[in-house]
């Protein structure tokens, strides 16, 4: 089951954390969740969470998007629902000023109300892979996609191979695109990640659209690339 949770805060001393916020909201969870939950979190191979922020309209405010891909990390949304309020290291109080629920689905639940073929992939906080022992956001696309494909087996029971993944991603076409560098500070260490969107039409043939749907509408969950759990890698399936 994968549940998320959506809310946004105020953060009136914001100006005074150098660190991404997200990585700030991290910490405070692992504070406010059970001692032997936070220790679970991240003994585990992969990740079953991902948070990430971004600004919202208004001033010194931002919207947080908390997910869970297992039972394990439930603790993570439900917690999140239950606050009213949330302590973020040098900034002080944020106030919670909206509230979503807590949403339950699956991942066949999400394909089936997944039609059509023309899509955007939004990359909305910086992604960022390793290569040679070196992270970074660029140049192949597709490599930030081989974390949602290795935690997808192992938490959906998938048997995805990434290199039949990259054969299909690579006979889509390609529409609108922009992405850029960004680098992403996660305590004094900047990683340069990759943002941006592209606009795709997913190849004709219909077992390769199912496993790119899948496979991108997981990724709204989990996240893109390393270090989903700091705030990176905020992915956004969107049909156009």
């Amino acid at each position: 089951m994968l549940k998320q949770y959506d809310f946004t805060m105020k953060i009136p001393k914001i100006e005074k954390v150098y660190s991404e916020i997200a990585v700030k909201v991290h910490g405070a969870f692992m504070y406010l969740i059970p001692e032997q939950d936070a220790k679970k979190l991240h003994e585990q191979k992969y990740h079953a969470f991902s948070i990430y922020c971004i600004p919202a309209d208004n001033y010194n405010t931002v919207h947080t998007r908390i997910s869970s891909l297992h039972e394990s990390c439930d603790v993570m949304p439900e917690t999140a629902s239950k606050l009213n309020s949330l302590i973020i290291k040098g900034a002080g109080k944020a106030e919670i000023i909206e509230r979503g629920e807590v949403f339950s689905t699956s991942l066949k639940e999400l394909l089936a109300k997944t039609s059509g073929r023309r899509y955007r992939l939004l990359f909305l906080t910086p992604s960022v892979f390793k290569t040679a022992g070196k992270e970074t956001g660029f140049p192949d696309v597709t490599m930030h996609f081989l974390s949602v494909i290795r935690r997808m087996n192992e938490f959906e029971g998938e048997q995805i191979d990434f290199d039949i993944f990259r054969r299909a991603f690579y006979r889509c076409q390609f529409g609108e695109w922009q992405f850029r560098q960004y680098d992403y500070n996660v305590s004094g260490i900047h990683l340069p990640g990759l943002t941006g969107h592209a606009d795709i039409v997913l190849p004709s043939d219909a077992g390769e659209q199912e496993m790119l749907k899948k496979i991108f509408l997981y990724a709204s969950f989990s996240g893109t690339g390393g270090r989903t759990g700091m705030g990176m890698g905020g992915f956004f399936f969107q049909k156009l």
